[in-house]
């Protein structure tokens, strides 16, 4: 017996739905953010990716005379003149990781393009936007005026630092000795 197209269709279509599997169950997606993870005087610190515009290793740089001892000195980055500032330094310390791993977070905001030295950056990571909050009991209080709360992970808090409150320091800004 020859069976008509529709019939052939419906036994198909009988056959797929007796065989199909149901969709995943459905998670909720939780909005990340894109942070740089680094440290300075051992304290673990995150900026948002956003607000950096590269990160190097230690160029060359030429000091400069009557300036804040915090100020490392200038270099040539691709053509532009860029001021290395020691960021250990001009919170109250002094850099405690090897000159190796070292690196030079570049900003570029507020008319400013400067250098922050670092003792170490660990890299790129994503911090969902629940683990953050405003209320961290142990931002050491020479980062406070910079800090804007934290991310709590499982390896840890990692202190939000926001580079616009650091270029706005009067103190910042004011680079003659």
């Amino acid at each position: 017996m020859v069976s008509s197209p529709f019939n052939t269709l419906l036994s198909l279509s009988q056959r797929f739905n007796s065989a199909k599997r149901g969709l995943p169950a459905q998670q909720d997606i939780v909005p990340s953010c894109k942070v740089v993870c680094f440290s300075v005087l051992g304290i673990n610190l995150v900026v948002a990716l956003e607000e950096l515009t590269e990160i190097v290793e230690m160029p060359q740089y030429t000091r400069l005379p009557r300036v804040k001892r915090w100020v490392l000195g200038i270099a040539n980055l691709r053509g532009r003149l860029l001021p290395i500032v020691n960021l250990a330094t001009f919170l109250g310390d002094k850099l405690s990781g090897s000159a190796k791993q070292q690196r030079v977070m570049v900003i570029d905001m507020m008319g400013m393009f400067v250098g922050l030295t670092v003792d170490r950056v660990y890299g790129m990571r994503h911090f969902k936007i629940d683990t953050f909050t405003r209320n961290l009991n142990d931002i050491p209080d020479r980062l406070a005026p910079y800090a804007d709360g934290g991310f709590v992970q499982a390896d840890g808090t990692w202190i939000l630092l926001r580079p616009s409150q650091l270029l706005a320091d009067r103190r910042f800004t004011e680079v003659a000795a």
